[in-house]
């Protein structure tokens, strides 16, 4: 049987970056690593039941790191090329070589040892690379036909996408590390616009896992949905109120919170988090986690699962937060040194790129409260649905001042919509004001939400 990795890495593209590895230690590199990336993928797109694009597409690069030892530590040069056909890769080498000549010493960069194995089930279904082309498209199609399906106010399909693809990494250093990765994915999207009289509405939702048995009537019922609920939206009085956030918007805010663990950031004392391992920063009920090693089951996709990290170490599951104290920063080898503590295995890399602290299957514990019993413990608030501008949050002081839409509640049910709210504070107070988590986590990609009450918040309205 063909080894699927091996139609994305040929024994003989492995065998020649081998070589440029032994040559930039001849040149009298301390290290050397060699990092490549390659991906196919396929689309189709449809716009009100015909046919937009039809593509396919093949991508691949690779990165090349030599470290040079100096005297009071190392340096490093950084080169890359998509040509993966060359004959070989030593004037590559030679290149970073000579760039590693002109960097600051580093005394804390570090290299793994070889370790671990890919003992993990296989990311890889080749169903995805079965589909034909008007597999695709019948896909497409039928995503649209779905959400038609679930309202009669949906007045048009802006895009009705189907995609799927597949990939391969692979990292080598002069030390012994060989760290391979295989994938497949399979994606559905659709943006769409409801109307009901002269109003109109947009909205999206998408859905992605690694085999095709996507639910296309979900995606599209849940984008149509997402419309209804922003059609005639009213104003919302400021003032402080109790907020349910929604799983999608919940995901945007951890993820945030877990850009400030990123412990290069905090190194540089641009984190809100500085400092406060073994602290209470976040309301008891709060665990969150990352782990790099989670079991794909139904409902849980595990897209972030791989057997070893950008550096070559076994991946692991980190709690970050636990009862709402700080246990750990995310850490590539190089922090982990400068901080003492030990690596937590979190390093993802571009092909021209250091090694930086990235998550892999980011998620919270779930608690125990269905989302309508989260409703009526909110009495008169808003569900907050939709947030902008999460990117202006200051990561050192934590404030934050984003746009927001949503939905109010009255007497703890759903009621009308509203919008151009301002949803502002400061990210520790929104942490600490939990009240109850909902018991309905959900993931988007390779991070998961789930509903999150939380208590007195200032909101202005217009």
């Amino acid at each position: 049987m063909t080894d699927p990795f091996r139609s994305f890495v040929p024994e003989a593209l492995e065998a020649r970056l081998q070589e440029g590895l032994a040559h930039a230690m001849k040149l009298g590199a301390e290290g050397a690593e060699a990092f490549l990336s390659v991906s196919r993928s396929r689309k189709a797109k449809v716009q009100n039941g015909a046919l937009e694009d039809l593509t396919a597409s093949k991508r691949g690069g690779l990165g090349v790191r030599v470290i040079r030892a100096g005297a009071k530590g190392f340096r490093t040069g950084l080169a890359t090329t998509s040509d993966l056909a060359a004959a070989d890769f030593r004037e590559l080498f030679t290149q970073a070589w000579e760039l590693s000549a002109l960097g600051d010493e580093d005394p804390w960069l570090r290299q793994a040892e070889p370790s671990g194995t890919d003992d993990l089930p296989s990311r890889f279904d080749p169903a995805g690379d079965a589909l034909t082309p008007e597999q695709r498209i019948e896909r497409a199609l039928a995503l649209e036909a779905e959400a038609r399906k679930a309202s009669p106010k949906v007045a048009a399909v802006r895009e009705s996408s189907w995609s799927d693809g597949a990939g391969a990494s692979l990292l080598l250093t002069q030390k012994g590390v060989r760290a391979a990765d295989l994938g497949s994915s399979c994606s559905a999207a659709i943006e769409l616009a409801v109307a009901e009289g002269d109003e109109r509405q947009a909205a999206w939702h998408w859905d992605v896992a690694r085999r095709p048995a996507l639910d296309l009537a979900a995606i599209g019922a849940e984008a149509a949905l997402k419309g209804e609920r922003k059609l005639n939206p009213q104003r919302l009085p400021a003032g402080r109120y109790p907020v349910v956030l929604h799983p999608e918007v919940a995901v945007d805010l951890l993820g945030i919170v877990a850009g400030m663990l990123d412990a290069e950031s905090v190194l540089k004392q641009r984190s809100l988090f500085a400092g406060k391992v073994g602290e209470a920063i976040a309301s008891p009920l709060l665990t969150l986690v990352d782990d790099g090693r989670l079991a794909e089951a139904p409902g849980r996709p595990a897209l972030g699962t791989e057997p070893w990290d950008a550096e070559g170490l076994p991946t692991r599951r980190n709690v970050l937060i636990e009862g709402g104290v700080l246990r750990t920063y995310l850490h590539t080898l190089k922090t982990a040194a400068e901080m003492g503590v030990a690596p937590t295995a979190n390093a993802g890399r571009g092909l021209g790129s250091q090694p930086g602290a990235t998550t892999f299957n980011l998620f919270p514990l779930a608690g125990q409260t269905a989302p309508d019993a989260l409703y009526r413990m909110a009495g008169n608030g808003v569900l907050i649905t939709e947030i902008m501008g999460l990117h202006t949050v200051d990561p050192v002081s934590g404030d934050l001042s984003v746009g927001a839409s949503g939905i109010r509640i009255r007497d703890g049910v759903l009621a009308e919509p509203v919008d151009k709210l301002t949803f502002a504070g400061n990210l520790r107070d929104f942490l600490t004001r939990i009240a109850a988590l909902g018991s309905d986590l959900r993931w988007y990609g390779s991070s998961a939400g789930l509903s999150i009450l939380l208590e007195d918040i200032a909101l202005g309205g217009a």
